[in-house]
């Protein structure tokens, strides 16, 4: 394996891995083996990668594929809301380390867009210690860095065919440095911070959504998040929703 020269801050550390099924799987392994907070899952290629509500994730060398294991004192919907601090981190790395070329937007609930086509995908998954409380999450992440699939459910693009090729070490030191900063904040201050953060690159916000839930759907204006994190949708007769789990579909 040719050797990596990844950065990572006080607290994280590193577990590295040629090729793997699913970053998320070998993190819940971890974390059920004892692992500690911090724990961050590399891998050049998965061979199971997916998404939300269990599709296909394209997994070629190339490409930055990593889960990120934490262990949160606080309950499982308060530790939920840290899928908008990773997008948050995802964003500002990309944003970085491609020196403000690329700017990615981010689309409720969990992926980063870039004119319109997904360039990250995020993946949370968790387990609970007594009842509601958390015992760990496991937040995946992937990026298109030289490659995008072209057969994905929706538009897809990479930061090579942007004209911004990266070294995916880079990103990945670039993008747990930003983790490091916020989740201090988060810690002392609440998902009031990281929800303002979010917002400034809140993708369809003040456009026409369609919300697909599991017995209906609404149509009608994404206007913001709500305290917890729910997307708010304001409907023609001025009626605001707030959606906690569903899939949306946004004209820009």
């Amino acid at each position: 394996m040719t050797a990596r020269t990844i950065r990572l801050p006080e607290g994280f550390y590193l577990h590295e891995l040629e090729a793997i099924d699913s970053t998320n799987d070998e993190a819940k392994r971890l974390a059920d083996k004892g692992a500690q907070s911090g724990a961050l899952v590399l891998a050049r290629s998965q061979t199971s990668g997916r998404g939300r509500r269990g599709r296909d994730w394209s997994s070629p060398v190339g490409n930055l594929y990593s889960s990120l294991l934490l262990r949160p004192t606080c309950s499982l919907a308060e530790a939920a809301r840290l899928t908008f601090l990773i997008a948050v981190a995802m964003a500002e790395a990309i944003e970085t380390v491609t020196g403000q070329q690329v700017r990615p937007d981010c689309k409720w609930p969990n992926d980063l867009m870039v004119n319109g086509r997904k360039i990250c995908g995020i993946l949370l998954e968790s387990a609970s210690n007594k009842g509601s409380a958390t015992d760990y999450l496991v937040i995946g992440a992937g990026v298109n860095v030289a490659f995008f699939p072209d057969d994905s459910e929706r538009l897809a693009t990479s930061l090579a065919t942007l004209g911004a090729p990266v070294s995916v070490d880079d990103l990945v030191s670039t993008y747990i440095a930003r983790v490091a900063h916020w989740l201090p904040i988060w810690e002392t201050e609440g998902f009031t911070p990281i929800r303002e953060a979010w917002l400034i690159r809140g993708y369809g916000i003040g456009n026409p959504v369609v919300a697909r839930l599991t017995e209906r759907e609404l149509e009608g204006t994404f206007i913001g998040l709500d305290d917890d994190g729910s997307l708010i949708l304001r409907d023609d007769s001025g009626i605001e929703h707030r959606i906690g789990a569903g899939e949306v579909f946004f004209s820009t």
